[in-house]
């Protein structure tokens, strides 16, 4: 295993599927959190240049899980805003004692940061619409967690595909696997990068994509990175391509439905299928807590 993780296609299966019962581990039988001080010597910074909740929270908490002290870096009234780099940034958290960065950037620096500040280890926590591991990993170890497997499964992606990391990391997570089906959906202006992927096949009916899904991942409009020629009138796109009870249940009947934050209720998805027993959403956040204990504790394990 690399000293870093930068993207879920630097793991091999083995290592992904080794991460997910390690991150098993850290839940105790009634589905709490163990609480554990493996490294109390361990410092780790939180730097998030973009918006996060749930990311940016359960690194915290799984950091503190695990007995590290936590730097929850404030990119607002840091030297960032008075023109440093993130490298110099960073460099100084690593003079200053931070042996763990979680970075979440808009752009692709992260591995630059890597060779640049080789004694500090690095965590991707999101960087633009490119990568984010570590949701792909806890999206793999909910699909385990209620399907047993992914092999042979059949799975649908819903919703604004070409500006999602969260697609871009599970394509890489589920290449190691032998799903049965991979459909991905969504209005054509919002998918344009997936009508002709080699994983899967674009489907623009949504009832036609969704029929006989074993699992549905649906996706918010990121209107914070469309283009202003791009803006999708969205009531349409409700009509077109929200997930509601009609749609659900054109899927298999033991189907699960996905979503990895935040949700734009009654938009991408109903409140009623939100709130459904197929709903495995609050699941997924609750499993962000242990994936992120499991990975800071192998990577701090060196």
């Amino acid at each position: 295993m690399n000293r870093n993780l930068i993207a879920l296609s630097d793991l091999s299966k083995k290592e992904i599927l080794d991460l997910i019962s390690f991150a098993e581990k850290f839940i105790n039988e009634y589905g709490a959190f163990k609480k554990e001080s493996l490294f109390p010597d361990k410092t780790i910074a939180n730097i998030f240049c973009e918006p996060s909740t749930r990311t940016k929270s359960s690194f915290e908490i799984a950091a503190k899980n695990i007995g590290c002290e936590v730097l929850d870096f404030d990119t607002d009234s840091s030297s960032l805003q008075k023109g440093e780099s993130i490298f110099d940034t960073v460099d100084a958290l690593s003079l200053m004692g931070v042996d763990l960065c979680v970075l979440r950037h808009s752009e692709s620096v992260i591995r630059e940061l890597t060779q640049y500040i080789p004694e500090m280890i690095f965590i991707n926590g999101g960087e633009g619409a490119i990568s984010h591991p570590t949701q792909g990993l806890l999206d793999l170890m909910t699909i385990i967690q209620y399907k047993e497997t992914i092999d042979d499964k059949n799975i649908v992606i819903v919703g604004d595909l070409d500006h999602s990391r969260v697609t871009a990391s599970f394509l890489e997570g589920i290449s190691n696997f032998s799903f049965k089906s991979l459909t991905f959906s969504g209005h054509p202006e919002m998918c344009k990068s997936f009508q002709n992927n080699p994983l899967g096949k674009y489907e623009p009916d949504l009832n036609q994509a969704i029929e006989g899904a074993d699992v549905i991942m649906a996706l918010r409009i990121q209107h914070e990175r469309l283009a202003a020629e791009d803006i999708i009138d969205v009531e349409q796109y409700k009509y077109e391509y929200q997930i509601n009870s009609e749609r659900l249940a054109m899927a298999h009947e033991e189907a699960i439905l996905m979503h990895p934050g935040p949700v734009n209720l009654d938009i991408e998805i109903s409140t009623m299928v939100y709130e459904s027993e197929q709903s495995v959403i609050r699941q997924q956040i609750a499993n962000g807590v242990a994936m992120r204990m499991a990975v800071l504790s192998q990577y701090l394990s060196g």
